[in-house]
């Protein structure tokens, strides 16, 4: 083995004369999770050294002599091998880390599985990070004496995490069982607080008149009565034992009597020195610490959490209490928003993976400030929003600041990158960020995520300005096609995947109402979850506390056409609980109304219907009646078939047939229904002439859906278009082109496809460019009196040869006025007669004032104007 490690000393050069003794064991190497459930595949890590090529080493794994695995390339600086087939309780495994055939260090490593059980919480070694209900989880949280309505009320703030100060005793069981069920049915965890059943009281205090043996007993009984409760995060044991003198021994005691009852939940505890860590080592399992530097500088949050994480990386997870107090004892002040800010990201940049703010109370207590409280619940929802970054495992590169006051930190998770950048000091600056990347593997653009600005990301360089004690959060997005298989053609929902989000939190493309007004729920909640997904990067997860008490999500309105059918679908799975939650989908404009059952997996869910009315205010809904917490993602609603065209250079149109169904025959016809006769759809049609086209899905022989689109093959396709009325500039189309492009309004007038006009008569000309045969011309407007929107008294048409001297075609008068109720389209036509001419006038007359009986009666109206088609 010495004339192994002689061979080694010239690659383990850079590295400490300690780390380079056999005992030391230069690589670390450990159990990522500290414990795997049942049917989970366990993994062993192995870090190699920075100072080495972690791709030049592999871990390989032994169990009684037999390999069992070994380790397929290096994630930055570390390597992993997979263990299946593990036996319960602790799996004692030896490892060796090979540098091509040389053993580079060798040892043994124990790996831990349990029974699988729900709620259980896990700690990811690697990252230092918790994997709660199998999904990661960054607690963001306060402690509170006494919880009364906060959980309810911060939970909806973002808040998923609280920790009270609490008696244990028998005499307010019922109180702690309340609001432990009421955190469960919220989605809240709790950081359960044992802390006067572990050792004595807290600056002076007496504490409990109790022997050891019996706080033990009564830590005994808590233990067994909330280990399976589903709110439970965590065992809160101690609060500052090193400050307040405590020995460790008194912790170790309490440590081994939880996790013998517990072997599920990690026990925390808070430091206040962190130099001291080491003497307590074996008391816990999440270290948190609470630097209260406020009204001094911020710049001891960062310097503590940054050697407790030295000291416990890859061993236990960190936390951060942030100071939310003040205006008491030592402090003079509470820390400003900012302030609290600031604080808060240092601890993200250096490792914390919690937050838990000390400390919160109803309404302005703690904080007494109302702007501080608001900056924290901000950050719960940024945090909450940046998880799967904050505890991704993926290597990601240094970022450089040249100003030292800027403190920096990257994350990478699925390709994307994620910086932060903190300004430590008290003053506005201009920020010059570098990243140390590839050129090429990202977007050019980098969002403020929680700015809804971008600016430049060119060979890793950002430029760009920070407030005063201020955050700045940049993803650049992963470069490549990111287009999906999963997101259908024609879909007409705004934010199927829910994945542009604006505010953090808050995808775009709904509203929300309760279920039930007179069972509102205030604990119930709505957020987009980056966590988990089908696809790309975010769900929609919403929490119903109790039965009719939940929210639905009101989608913003979509058209639908009479005849067409369409299908509503989407993915969602729900959190495993006993009686497993439904889910529900309606539009009242169809009369559809369906509900499903959710499953714990991703599940596709769908119905399709065909459309007895049209209507522009279509609105899917989308809610959880039933209490539980449920995923949904690529909610989409499509007609079914698909009929999509594209306007060829010759005037012709080739058009696209297409269904989310793959199970049943796609059939069409031009200019009527398809039958079960009809040719089956293979491949695109060309059109030649402005024709309808019918698209239907037959099973056994049976039309069970179908759709048609008007294609609008005319002379007058790209041709040039001149207005002498110019239209209002808020309703801009393609501009003038918008009459000649072959793109047809829908009902709705805010499809960008209309030309608006207000209370002006519409003179178009349209330049053939060639003297022709002009058979007809139609000219298409919009109905829709609700909004202002009026048809013409009266289309007339002008045709000229020369572009001068314009001869009367035709008029047609609009007989009928404009109806109101849902919004419709009409065209008028005018017979032309085969006349030769090569310029197309057509003058549409407004009505001009709205009269009685409309709304917005004595206002200008409006008209709106696509398409004009020319046979």
């Amino acid at each position: 083995m010495k004339q192994v490690m002689l061979w080694l000393l010239p690659l383990l050069g850079a590295l400490p004369s300690r780390a380079q003794e056999r005992n030391n064991h230069p690589f670390k190497v450990f159990s990522r999770y500290d414990y795997y459930l049942s049917p989970q595949t366990g993994s062993v890590v192995g870090v190699i050294p920075d100072s080495l090529q972690a791709s030049e080493y592999q871990l390989v794994l032994f169990h009684n002599g037999k390999e069992l695995s070994r380790s397929t390339g290096a994630t930055g600086h570390w390597v992993a091998a997979s263990v299946t087939g593990l036996s319960a309780g602790i799996n004692s495994l030896q490892y060796q880390v090979l540098h091509g055939q040389i053993i580079a260090d060798s040892g043994s490593v124990t790996i831990r599985q349990l029974a699988a059980k729900n709620n259980a919480v896990q700690i990811d070694r690697l990252t230092g990070g918790l994997i709660a209900d199998g999904l990661p989880f960054f607690p963001f949280g306060f402690y509170c004496v006494g919880v009364g309505d906060l959980a309810e009320t911060e939970v909806a703030h973002g808040f998923n995490l609280i920790g009270t100060y609490q008696s244990n005793l028998a005499a307010t069981f019922g109180e702690r069982k309340a609001y432990m069920d009421r955190c469960a049915q919220l989605g809240v965890r709790v950081n359960y607080g044992v802390n006067s059943l572990v050792g004595g009281g807290h600056n002076g205090a007496k504490g409990l008149d109790m022997t050891e043996d019996e706080k033990l007993a009564i830590l005994k009984s808590e233990v067994l009565a909330f280990k399976d409760h589903p709110a439970l995060l965590a065992w809160y044991i101690n609060d500052e034992p090193d400050g307040q003198g405590r020995p460790p021994a008194v912790l170790e005691k309490a440590y081994q009597l939880i996790k013998e009852l517990d072997p599920y939940h990690p026990v925390s505890v808070v430091f206040m020195m962190p130099q001291k860590i080491n003497d307590f080592r074996n008391t816990m399992d999440i270290a948190m610490t609470d630097p209260y530097p406020i009204p001094g500088p911020a710049d001891k949050v960062a310097e503590d959490v940054k050697v407790i994480h030295s000291k416990l990386q890859y061993e236990k997870s960190v936390w951060l209490v942030p100071q939310a107090f003040g205006g008491q004892e030592m402090w003079s002040r509470e820390p400003t928003a900012a302030e609290i800010r600031v604080m808060t990201y240092m601890g993200l940049v250096n490792g914390a993976k919690g937050i838990q703010y000390y400390v919160h109370a109803p309404g302005n207590l703690n904080p007494q400030s109302v702007s501080a409280w608001s900056a924290c619940s901000d950050m719960a929802v940024e945090t909450a929003q940046m998880t799967p970054f904050l505890l991704s495992a993926d290597a990601a590169p240094v970022v450089h600041s040249d100003d030292r006051t800027i403190l920096t930190k990257a994350f990478q998770y699925k390709g994307n990158l994620l910086i932060l950048a903190v300004n430590n000091e008290n003053k506005p600056k201009t920020l010059s960020l570098q990243a140390d990347v590839k050129d090429g593997a990202l977007s050019s653009q980098a969002e403020l995520w929680f700015e809804n600005r971008t600016v430049p990301f060119a060979a890793g360089n950002i430029s760009d300005i920070i407030d005063a004690y201020s955050t700045r959060v940049y993803l650049v997005r992963a470069g490549g096609d990111t287009s999906s298989s999963l997101l259908y053609a024609g879909n007409l929902t705004l934010n199927p995947g829910f994945e542009k989000v604006v505010s953090p939190g808050l995808p775009i493309g709904s509203n929300v109402k309760s279920t039930s007004r007179s069972k509102a729920d205030a604990g119930a909640t709505f957020f987009a979850d980056s966590r988990t997904s089908m696809e790309g990067m975010f769900s929609l997860r919403l929490t119903t506390p109790t039965d009719s008490g939940g929210n639905k999500i009101r989608l913003v309105p979509m058209v639908i056409n009479a005849g067409n059918s369409y299908t509503v679908s989407v993915w969602a799975k729900a959190r495993v609980q006993e009686k497993m939650p439904s889910f529900r989908m309606t539009m009242e404009a169809a009369e559809q109304d369906h509900a499903f059952k959710l499953g714990t997996d991703w599940k596709k869910y769908n119905f399709t219907f065909r459309a007895n009315t049209s209507s522009t205010n279509a609105i899917l809904t989308l809610e959880v009646p039933d209490q539980g917490i449920a995923w949904f993602d690529l909610l989409q609603v499509c007609p079914d078939p698909v009929i999509r065209y594209e306007i060829n250079a010759d005037h012709t149109a080739t058009v696209n047939i297409s269904s989310s169904s793959k199970d049943n025959e796609l059939r069409y016809a031009v200019d009527r229904m398809p039958d079960a006769g009809s040719p089956v759809y293979h491949s695109p049609l060309k059109i030649n002439t402005a024709s309808t086209v019918y698209a239907g899905l037959f099973e056994k022989g049976k039309l069970i859906a179908g759709s048609q689109a008007f294609i609008p093959v005319n002379k007058a396709l790209g041709k040039p278009v001149t207005l002498e009325t110019p239209f209002h500039p808020v309703y801009p189309a393609a501009g003038a082109a918008t009459l000649t492009d072959g793109i047809m309004g829908t009902t709705a007038f805010k499809d960008g496809r209309w030309l608006g006009f207000s209370g002006k008569d519409i003179h178009a000309t349209i330049d053939m460019q060639a003297v022709g045969s002009i058979g007809n011309v139609k000219v298409n407007f919009l109905a829709d009196p609700n909004s202002g929107i009026f048809l013409p008294s009266e289309v007339s048409v002008y045709v000229s040869v020369d572009g001068k001297k314009y001869e009367l075609a035709g008029t047609e008068k609009n007989g009928k006025g404009s109806v109101r109720g849902e919004p419709y389209l009409r065209s008028f036509q005018v017979n032309v007669k085969n006349k030769k001419a090569r310029y197309i006038r057509f003058i549409a007359k407004t009505i001009g004032t709205i009269p009685d009986g409309y709304l917005f009666k004595g206002s200008t109206s409006w008209l709106f104007v696509d398409e004009v088609l020319v046979q």
